[in-house]
């Protein structure tokens, strides 16, 4: 079995290209031109190095770790929405149903579309949500949100230059 140099998988001792990224294993095979996916691994050498969307380049293995990354800001976002819906109910806040639906819609779309929009807006969300503590209670709060934030603005962004970087070559 020949492992990937570029992204680690292995493929078959006769397959000429990666069969997850589709680089080429030899000087010969990159000069050859693939024609269309292939159907089975058994014809690797037709097989296409470039992805078409962005959904199958999230996919790829190298950016795994900055998903996993943004899935996890967006579990953040889920436990302070259910702290703030909990905390201001318990406390007769009603208007923390507002809070509650914001930072849920923006960890959906943080967590299952890896958008880079909705971080920032968390991003301004939470600095809007500790001037309000500090002006209104004398308190740092929501740091918590600050943090999650912080994750989704540095993961979309890492996963917007790579898309841009791989659209490039």
């Amino acid at each position: 079995m020949k492992q990937c140099t570029q992204c680690g998988a292995h493929s078959d001792d006769s397959a000429k290209f990666c069969t997850s990224c589709g680089q080429p294993f030899s000087e010969e095979a990159a000069e050859i031109q693939p024609a269309y996916y292939a159907a089975d691994d058994s014809i690797s050498e037709v097989y296409a190095p470039k992805v078409a969307t962005k959904k199958e380049f999230l996919d790829l293995p190298e950016n795994a770790p900055t998903k996993k990354t943004l899935k996890t800001s967006g579990i953040f976002c889920y436990v302070c929405a259910g702290l703030t819906l909990v905390l201001g109910l318990a406390t007769g806040n009603y208007l923390s149903i507002v809070d509650f639906l914001i930072l849920l819609v923006l960890g959906l779309f943080i967590h299952l579309k890896q958008s880079k929009v909705c971080a920032i807006l968390l991003a301004v969300y939470a600095v809007i949500n500790v001037i309000i503590g500090l002006i209104a209670y004398h308190k740092f709060q929501g740091w918590l949100i600050i943090l999650a934030a912080v994750y989704a603005v540095t993961s979309a962004f890492k996963l917007d230059k790579a898309w841009k970087e791989y659209q490039a070559k």
